[in-house]
């Protein structure tokens, strides 16, 4: 790191600071942190979990020229060096620019990180400001951007540290199940959450509050139309929005009417999305091009791996008629259940056009030598007519077990990813 965005960040004094929990400190007081066991050239890995010495230690390595860091709470403990902070080796080899690195949710099983080039940070917190900050609020820059997610998922770090930090907007970082700190902002605030999330405070709600200061973007999971109408009802005049992206890629697209559970919304301005390969249907993988994309994808324990110029997601899709990105299922969804190849995506979408389900869940499950497909649906909805609502898939299709669980009580059956387990 080291580069001029970072000094030129890091000398000037700004108001704008950070609330984490019960902790407070300014930008200011943050970028003056400084360790002396940082080094040029050295790699470094900073555990997000560790509150307001995350932000200091990510300070202290962009201070110093061409070191490569890791924002991760897995990776290699190394050898440590302030709260937070430990020199690790070097991910990829010697590079000639500064490095980045986020972990993914690890929805496949296996985390990873993505590693890319973090000169590129303040165009990224540019390109989020003109793509996504300023649009939801009619063309002003938010005051504040605030998240409940744990600040290791790509989407936070992307969407609220780097612009709150390059644009020296206010951060606030809440607890999922408290967002009192959003309610009391008063002026135009930024919030990343997540579905369930999202639900959940809703559900633990006793009285509409007041958030026609907020614009409430959701990503990693469904936004159906009755998360929707919760949200809408206890959280009086929100904007909410449903975000579709990937830690690979950063947000790709955003449908600021969501619900329908038709599509994800139109690739967002300045990424460059299109489909790979496309079949007859116009289906075909996902591509994506941008600066918060990933150069490398690295497994600890294996070698890095280069994705070229462009990345290939994790999902099908198509564009619709009015350019909206459809998705059409996973590239690894496909399982072998009995000797017949299912694929889960495609019965969870089905769940969703059952009025009342909110989210839903379809797995093969191997337990006890026995091969079963099991839904898990979380809404508002009869487990009876959930099994008459799947009578409409192949035999192969239908789920054998049906578990359902209200919004109010769905909290213990999400990861802390905010993924329904």
């Amino acid at each position: 790191m080291g580069r001029a965005a970072f000094q030129r960040f890091l000398t000037t004094t700004t108001d704008a600071g950070v609330r984490w929990g019960d902790e407070y400190a300014t930008w200011a007081d943050l970028a003056a942190h400084r360790c002396d066991g940082v080094r040029p050239g050295g790699a470094y890995r900073i555990d997000p979990s560790t509150g307001l010495a995350s932000l200091a230690a990510l300070c202290a390595v962009a201070a110093v020229p061409d070191t490569t860091l890791l924002w991760a709470t897995a990776g290699g403990d190394g050898r440590a060096l302030a709260p937070g902070l430990h020199e690790i080796d070097p991910p990829v080899p010697a590079a000639d620019r500064p490095l980045w690195g986020v972990a993914t949710s690890g929805s496949s099983g296996t985390a990873k990180l993505a590693i890319s080039h973090a000169d590129t940070w303040e165009l990224v917190a540019l390109h989020y400001e003109h793509a996504m900050l300023r649009p939801a609020f009619g063309g002003r820059l938010p005051g504040t951007l605030a998240t409940c997610l744990p600040l290791q998922f790509s989407a936070a770090f992307f969407m609220t540290v780097l612009p709150s930090l390059f644009l020296q907007r206010d951060l606030v970082i809440f607890r999922p199940h408290d967002w009192s700190a959003v309610t009391r902002t008063g002026h135009d605030t930024f919030v990343l959450s997540v579905p369930a999330v999202a639900a959940a405070a809703c559900a633990g709600t006793p009285a509409p509050v007041d958030m026609r200061h907020v614009a409430l973007f959701l990503g990693g999971g469904h936004l159906t139309k009755a998360r929707v109408d919760l949200i809408r009802d206890r959280f009086r005049g929100v904007a909410p929005a449903n975000l579709y992206g990937t830690a690979e890629t950063g947000a790709i697209a955003v449908d600021p009417d969501p619900g329908h559970n038709q599509h994800v919304g139109a690739p967002i301005p300045g990424k460059a999305v299109w489909i790979r390969d496309p079949d007859a249907h116009g289906i075909g993988r996902i591509a994506v091009a941008g600066p918060d994309c990933c150069h490398h994808l690295w497994r600890p324990g294996e070698p890095p791996r280069p994705v070229g110029d462009h990345v290939a997601g994790t999902d099908y899709g198509r564009f619709d008629a009015a350019g909206n990105l459809c998705l059409e299922g996973r590239i690894d969804g496909g399982e072998k259940l009995r000797g017949v190849l299912v694929y889960p995506r495609a019965v969870e979408r089905h769940l969703l056009r059952l009025p009342g389900v909110a989210d839903a869940r379809v797995l093969v499950d191997r337990a006890d030598g026995l091969e079963r497909l099991v839904a898990r649906v979380v809404g508002d909805v009869d487990p009876d007519a959930v099994r008459e609502h799947c009578q409409a898939l192949d035999d192969s299709e239908r789920p054998g077990v049906v578990e359902v669980v209200s919004e109010r009580a769905a909290g213990a059956a999400y990861t802390t990813h905010g993924k329904l387990r």
